[in-house]
């Protein structure tokens, strides 16, 4: 049974679905290259030569998977891979034995779950349309059953290198400005040494102080995640659905 779990928010404020799969090999770099050969004929050769490099005690250390089973469904994926042009609409993440497939195309995920169940470490996806419209409708919206340590609305990203390089000192003065705001705004711990010490986030509770931040910090913010609560959400489809009729 093929393990599902509920994103919260665009995986790369872009891709609505990904699904992680094991592969029997850590020659990930080298599958990748395969989806953008133009002849079939090539990558048929070069799986050959792959699945007998895999099978080789030489070159696998023993840390190969040499189920003949998962070699040959890692094969045909590839191939599907190819055949429905994945790379085209697909962003694809290898690391060691892992390939991470990120998409927008819901057909993709249910085409790789129905097939290729075997090689299927688990799948991320929207909970249902209506949180999916939220996320793509409202980027750097991260949908949580639980608000961060049950308060904060906000989480405030500072842009790095001017937080630790070339501006290290406004982590200092925030901390100074924030303090009168008590516990409606909480700040991660800094890390780096001497005067490379900063820190990269915090989070805020409300609106009102948040356009505050805004003001104090003006470009020096990189991004704002905003978080929304999944109860509050089915309420409100609720409410509407109720209206609408």
């Amino acid at each position: 049974m093929v393990v599902t779990f509920n994103s919260n928010k665009l995986f790369y404020d872009e891709w609505a679905y990904k699904i992680r799969l094991k592969m029997p090999t850590g020659y990930n770099q080298y599958i990748k290259t395969l989806l953008r050969y133009q002849k079939d004929s090539t990558v048929d050769a070069k799986l050959k030569a792959l699945t007998k490099r895999i099978a080789d005690p030489v070159y696998s250390f023993g840390y190969e998977d040499i189920s003949q089973y998962k070699v040959e469904k890692m094969c045909d994926f590839i191939r599907h891979a190819r055949k429905t042009k994945m790379i085209d609409d697909c962003r694809f993440n290898e690391y060691w034995r892992l390939i991470t497939v990120y998409t927008n195309n819901k057909q993709h995920i249910e085409d790789i779950k129905k097939h290729f169940d075997p090689i299927i470490d688990y799948i991320e996806s929207p909970a249902n349309e209506n949180e999916l419209e939220i996320m793509k409708a409202k980027h750097n919206t991260t949908i949580v059953d639980r608000l961060p340590y049950n308060k904060y609305r906000y989480l405030v990203r500072l842009d790095w290198y001017t937080s630790r390089y070339a501006d290290n000192s406004i982590c200092d003065q925030f901390i100074k400005w924030s303090q009168p705001f008590g516990k409606r705004i909480k700040i991660t711990n800094r890390w780096g040494l001497g005067r490379f010490s900063a820190f990269q986030k915090f989070w805020v509770q409300d609106t009102k102080l948040l356009h505050m931040v805004q003001l104090y910090l003006g470009k020096k913010i990189l991004k704002v995640e905003t978080y929304k609560l999944r109860q509050e959400l089915e309420s409100e489809n609720t409410n509407n659905t109720k209206n609408s009729g």
